[in-house]
């Protein structure tokens, strides 16, 4: 007498019995899943991928910007400690237009484009720049494309215009004279203050100082609390807690300041 034995979890296993004794054995398959398994696994993986990947990704650019932040607060910081050892205190130099900004820390840096919009250069394509509070910039400061607004690009890609910072001796302590705009990533994207987009004030006497530090106050356009914490900022503030807190945070939660939390996670 045969007897056929199914086991649904084994396909095609077969044992034929004969009085008791075995005829014939087809070896065992391998475990296996089903099409519709295979397909819900997949679902479950791109839905866990679309949740995180993102995140990650984010994390990461804001770690590239953060890096970019403070390398180039070191390299404006060498370059004008340079210049006032070979030119006096900045109060003394002549600033009476944007090229003579550039001129006296452009020996201590490497530039690889300088662009005043007579040699044809353009440093930065972008016409606006945005503010933290998604509003544009109708003045670009980093095109170079004006003969009165120059600009140079680093060979890192950082591209960095000028402003004039008397209006900066309302609000700061140190008398600033000019603003450094840099963008950490050249002319891609986001061009935003606060994002890829920071302003380091070069005071009268020589020091170079990222805008948002705790002696800007509270109340400032280009205080932390004021100039980048608030939603509806320009972004004026952020530089200081990027620099010296290592974080974007401000991007995430609301609730950070300098005698407090320090992270969204604290």
């Amino acid at each position: 007498m045969k007897k056929e034995i199914k086991n649904t979890r084994i396909l095609e296993k077969t044992v034929r019995l004969e009085n008791g004794k075995i005829l014939k054995h087809v070896q065992d398959d391998k475990f296996g899943f089903t099409l519709a398994e295979v397909l819900i696994t997949l679902g479950i993986i791109g839905v866990v991928a679309a949740m995180t990947i993102p995140s990650l990704i984010q994390k990461y650019q804001e770690k590239v910007f953060v890096t970019g932040a403070k390398k180039f607060y070191s390299l404006i910081s060498q370059a004008a400690q340079l210049a006032v050892i070979n030119n006096g205190l900045p109060e003394t130099w002549d600033l009476s237009n944007h090229e003579n900004m550039i001129k006296f820390v452009a020996p201590y840096l490497k530039i690889t484009d300088y662009c005043t919009g007579k040699n044809g250069k353009v440093c930065y394509h972008n016409n606006d720049l945005y503010f933290r509070n998604g509003n544009t910039n109708g003045s670009n400061y980093l095109s170079g494309r004006s003969p009165d607004r120059p600009a140079f690009r680093l060979n890192d890609g950082t591209v960095v215009g000028t402003c004039n910072a008397t209006r900066a001796n309302l609000d700061t302590p140190d008398d600033g004279l000019i603003e450094y705009l840099a963008d950490i990533n050249g002319d891609k994207k986001p061009n935003t203050l606060g994002k890829d987009i920071f302003i380091f004030i070069l005071s009268k006497k020589g020091t170079i100082r990222p805008y948002g530090s705790m002696q800007d106050g509270d109340t400032s356009q280009y205080s932390f609390k004021q100039g980048c914490l608030n939603s509806n900022a320009k972004g004026f503030g952020c530089t200081a807690w990027v620099v010296q807190n290592g974080n974007m945070d401000y991007w995430h939660c609301n609730d950070l300041s300098w005698d407090g939390k320090h992270k969204c996670s604290d």
